[in-house]
């Protein structure tokens, strides 16, 4: 069986995050959630298995990849599709002691509005709009059903909508998040590969979706990383051994699944090859295979150029210059970058001090949420390993 490499993981496919299963499940007893996360860490193959496990317990759940959505009324028709009325009628007679076990475990949604809008907030009615009215309808339908609402790439959507039509896109988180207020049985859950917190920031949308509960999640504890290597390879028809496969999690840096698959893949490549020329056949992943498979795909460009592209699609000036010149200051250091050592080198590019902090904070936080940077103590640096000397090779001059 091939390795999975930047899909979605389920079944056997998917390894460990038992404690972040179970911390999800004990937050939804009270909340609804925002699963945050950099990029490339398996929040949608999380969701997926949340999805496997919620029938066990008596809950009614789509998975709803809103991604290509164009507008509210198809985020609202989506919704709509998933829950038709007589699934949730033979849902609700079949599932029986389940849904009773799961009613008992909920409790009300407590609500904290924030001191910057008074400790208040005007409650909003699906709003007059084509879609209005089906919003209504599937409110009222899902409100008393034991459903949960696996919203993926929501941010992915909701960029796109605000892009479009702004007005629309308050509408709409206003109309959910006055769902999610009121003593509702259903439970949602948003998450996507943009970053949601930057995203609401960056338009000052942030009350919309500060009633959700934030779980970020974060990278593979090195054991877990050990033991999924050691199984893969296993299944590849090869043996890696726990000093090698430690030697390939000290290589990728960040335990990402997808990182740690990614340069397994390679190294089994390889190590394929090296047999291949040796005349050998005991298939057993060596030191210079991994780091062999590293050099090639350091050698693909295209393997991260998308990386690069992104920024330039996503982001616009001045703030574009000031991210490539953050990720072009930390990919040129050979030792890692304080906060202050970096807003001092970018000085050139803005000279006004609280200008420059500011800019910075909000790059950094857009960095972060999307898998490029993260804090290491003092220190700010790639999070990956991989991307760090690819930006270091192409785009650090």
């Amino acid at each position: 069986m091939p390795l999975r490499v930047g899909n979605i993981a389920s079944g056997e496919d998917f390894f460990d995050r038992r404690i972040e299963l179970e911390d999800l499940w004990r937050y939804l007893e009270g909340n609804h959630i925002a699963l945050t996360g950099p990029r490339r860490l398996g929040k949608s193959s999380l969701l997926k298995r949340l999805e496997e496990q919620a029938h066990e317990r008596g809950l009614m759940v789509r998975y709803i990849d809103v991604q290509g959505l164009s507008g509210a009324a198809a985020f609202v028709d989506a919704l709509d599709a998933a829950y038709p009325d007589a699934s949730i009628r033979r849902h609700l007679a079949d599932a029986g002691d389940k849904i009773r076990t799961w009613f008992a475990c909920l409790k009300k949604v407590e609500i904290t509005l924030p001191g910057d809008v008074g400790g208040s907030m005007e409650l909003q009615a699906p709003p007059a709009t084509p879609w209005g009215r089906k919003a209504a309808d599937l409110q009222t339908r899902l409100s008393t059903a034991p459903a949960l609402l696996l919203v993926d790439e929501f941010s992915v959507f909701l960029d796109n909508l605000i892009e479009r039509d702004a007005h629309e896109a308050e509408q709409l988180l206003g109309w959910l998040r006055t769902w999610r207020m009121t003593d509702t049985h259903c439970r949602f859950i948003f998450s996507g590969s943009v970053g949601i917190n930057a995203l609401l920031e960056r338009h000052d949308l942030t009350t919309w979706l500060n009633d959700c509960y934030e779980y970020k999640l974060g990278p593979f504890r090195e054991a877990s990383a050990l033991d999924m290597l050691t199984t893969l390879a296993t299944r590849e028809g090869c043996r890696i051994s726990r000093e090698n496969a430690r030697h390939l999690c000290t290589r990728t840096g960040w335990l990402s699944p997808f990182y740690l698959n990614l340069l397994l893949d390679e190294a089994i490549k390889a190590m394929r090859d090296r047999l291949l020329e040796s005349g050998d056949t005991e298939r057993e992943i060596q030191t210079g295979d991994i780091d062999d498979g590293y050099d090639r795909l350091l050698a693909g460009r295209s393997r991260f150029i998308h990386w690069y592209k992104r920024l330039n699609r996503d982001l616009r000036e001045p703030m574009l210059a000031f991210i490539l010149a953050m990720l072009r200051h930390i990919a040129r250091s050979d030792t890692p970058l304080t906060r202050r050592q970096l807003l001092a080198r970018l000085a050139r590019l803005e000279p006004d001090v609280e200008v420059r902090s500011e800019r910075f904070s909000n790059a950094l936080a857009y960095l972060e949420e999307n898998g490029y940077l993260g804090e290491h103590g003092e220190h700010i640096q790639f999070l990956a390993f991989l991307l760090r000397d690819y930006w270091r090779r192409n785009h650090a001059n």
